[in-house]
């Protein structure tokens, strides 16, 4: 073996155990990181207070009852399901809107027949819309100021009806949602 090619090798062994030693030394000072629904760990991202589902900050803010990304663009629901999200600036005091965008599934509401959507804030309802027929749906309702003095919040939704798993899905499944936000007034 000529020189060259003995410095090469040492050369790229040398760049592989300095790559090792960076990667381990860099172990501790990661970004925290959470647990998601979906199993797999995601960032620690800033909480928004509009989330599109396919939004990379969505699985940190998924609290429960959500399904894994479809089609880059919706997930399912279960029938009881939360988010959280940033309490928008001025909402503290003039109060907020929280708002689903959604779709009601036909082949859901086929089984179901109809779907009663409630959201709260802990203890306090905020809102119920029942959907009879299939379709593109904007859920929205009124969080008094009250609710909105903390940082982030969680909304809880909940349907009446969803479809239970089978063997054929091994989800629940409530509505198809796209978009989750809280809106100050």
């Amino acid at each position: 073996m000529t020189i060259q090619k003995r410095l090469a090798s040492l050369l790229a062994l040398t760049l592989l155990i300095s790559t090792a030693f960076v990667a381990a030394g860099c172990r501790g000072k990661r970004a925290t990181t959470v647990q998601n629904d979906e199993g797999e760990p995601a960032a620690k991202l800033p909480v928004v207070s509009a989330l599109k589902m396919n939004d990379p900050a969505a699985p940190a803010q998924i609290v429960k009852g959500i399904s894994a990304l479809e089609n880059n663009s919706w997930r399912w629901t279960g029938g009881n399901f939360s988010f959280v999200l940033k309490t928008p600036p001025g909402a503290a005091q003039k109060g907020g809107t929280v708002s689903l965008t959604l779709v009601v599934s036909e082949a859901v509401l086929k089984q179901v027949h109809s779907q009663t959507l409630t959201a709260a804030i802990g203890d306090k309802t905020l809102g119920t819309q029942k959907f009879t027929e299939a379709g593109n749906y904007t859920f929205a309702a009124d969080v008094p100021a009250a609710a909105l003095t903390t940082d982030t919040v969680t909304v809880d939704f909940s349907l009446d009806n969803s479809l239970a798993p089978s063997a054929s899905d091994r989800r629940e499944l409530g509505v198809i949602a796209t978009a989750v936000a809280l809106e100050s007034k």
